[in-house]
């Protein structure tokens, strides 16, 4: 199973250097999708191992999305934003190998993510699910904002939810 990390980035290389880290054992090849040429970030890329390609940002979240799709050759996509990471990396390959096998028609892999409202963690935090994982080929982005993973072919998609 190929697994490819996949991003869309526009200044960000600080926190892309912390989602790289967390995502680097468990990933192929990483491709990183630079909107608005920031040597910082190719500079992250190109750090981990990536595939840089610049595109010129266009107000829609699912041109940039589906443009990172083209530069893939996984079999399985982790689609992360910048200042999105793994807790535990170790993990990664281990749990989305165990996941696809026990779900072979799955396309969509809803990850939880926790979005940190203020610095106390424990109270202040938001959970919630994203299709994060994707299994290629089929799939591409839908949405100028909120973009959505849907089947090229139209039919229904087959979603599972996973920690």
């Amino acid at each position: 199973m190929k697994i490819s990390a996949c991003y869309i980035v526009r200044d960000e290389a600080c926190e892309l250097r912390r989602s790289l880290r967390s995502v680097r054992a468990a990933a192929d090849e990483i491709i990183v999708v630079s909107t608005a040429g920031s040597m910082a970030v190719a500079s992250a890329a190109v750090e981990f191992g990536g595939h840089l390609y610049d595109f010129p940002w266009q107000n829609d979240f699912s041109v940039a999305r589906n443009y990172a799709l083209k530069h893939t050759t996984g079999g399985i996509v982790i689609f992360l934003d910048a200042d999105e990471y793994f807790f535990h990396p170790e993990r990664v390959r281990e749990t989305l190998e165990k996941m696809i096998h026990e779900n072979p028609a799955v396309d969509i892999i809803m990850t939880r993510l926790c979005n940190f409202m203020t610095a106390n963690v424990k109270t202040d935090a938001l959970y919630d699910y994203s299709p994060r994982i994707l299994r290629m080929p089929g799939l591409h982005y839908e949405g100028m904002i909120h973009e959505q993973p849907v089947r090229d072919d139209g039919s229904e998609r087959i979603i599972i939810y996973g920690d």
